[in-house]
């Protein structure tokens, strides 16, 4: 029997050229659905959305989701709702990920917004190993807070650690550590959000104009800059409204979208 909190899911191209599970395991609290087909640009694309029956992660939660995008396929991974970080006994909310994408495949991962709930802890560690004609594009939010309730930074620590591999070398880190009550003068937002594209066979230079062009009209705060090794970008956003973070999210991937994988 697999480990509780277990998700597994391995996509590859069928013989039509429509990407299908190949394989998918998953454990309460992770649940997932079957593969979707939804965009009519991309309509051999396959968008599976992880569902979570608790409602939220818990202080004793250790998740694990790992995921491997096979030559070709392209698969659109998003979360049926935000992710609400419950305070509890434990040691705090864990989650590990490991995204693997072959040449050709794209994956996308965009899980809707992290709301850390009062004297709450989340880690999440993520692996991300692509091949060097595959392209990732990776979208976290985070919340100050439940902002509705007057929670903004009462959470007890947020932390996020990414590792980036091409080709099996280590090329880019990024680690986000938040404390309150720190954190509110370090973000000074009530909206904190990353949107990362690994693509070494497309040109950085060009994601960079593209994501600098569409920042220019966006009422967000936000800028963007090269990975190491130029294997594609990272862009960081701030903002107090969560309509104008989604707009531009939106925004952000129809132009990355058009330019990578058009």
């Amino acid at each position: 029997m697999i480990p509780a909190g277990t998700l597994g899911l391995r996509v590859a191209v069928d013989g039509s050229g429509r990407t299908r599970a190949a394989s998918m395991q998953q454990r309460y609290p992770q649940r997932m659905t079957t593969p979707l087909y939804h965009d009519e640009a991309f309509p051999d694309a396959a968008m599976v959305c992880v569902q979570s029956p608790s409602g939220g992660t818990f202080s004793d939660d250790d998740l694990r989701t790992d995921v491997h995008a096979e030559p070709g396929s392209h698969l659109r991974l998003t979360t049926q709702a935000a992710t609400q970080v419950f305070a509890g006994r434990g040691t705090g909310s864990r989650h590990r990920l490991s995204f693997c994408v072959a040449g050709a495949a794209t994956l996308e991962y965009l899980p809707k917004t992290v709301i850390p709930h009062r004297d709450s802890s989340f880690t999440q560690v993520m692996d991300i190993e692509v091949d060097s004609a595959g392209r990732y594009l990776g979208w976290e939010a985070l919340a100050a807070g439940r902002i509705g309730h007057g929670e903004r930074y009462r959470y007890r620590s947020y932390r996020s650690a990414v590792r980036v591999s091409v080709d099996g070398r280590t090329v880019a880190r990024d680690l986000v550590l938040l404390e309150p009550p720190s954190a509110a003068r370090l973000v000074d937002a009530d909206y904190l959000a990353t949107l990362m594209v690994v693509a070494p066979s497309f040109s950085s230079g060009t994601l960079l104009s593209v994501v600098r062009s569409v920042l220019s009209e966006s009422p967000v705060r936000g800028g963007a800059s090269e990975l190491p090794s130029s294997v594609g970008i990272l862009v960081r956003l701030t903002t107090d409204h969560a309509p104008d973070l989604h707009r531009t999210q939106q925004a952000l991937l129809d132009a990355i979208r058009g330019k990578v994988l058009l």
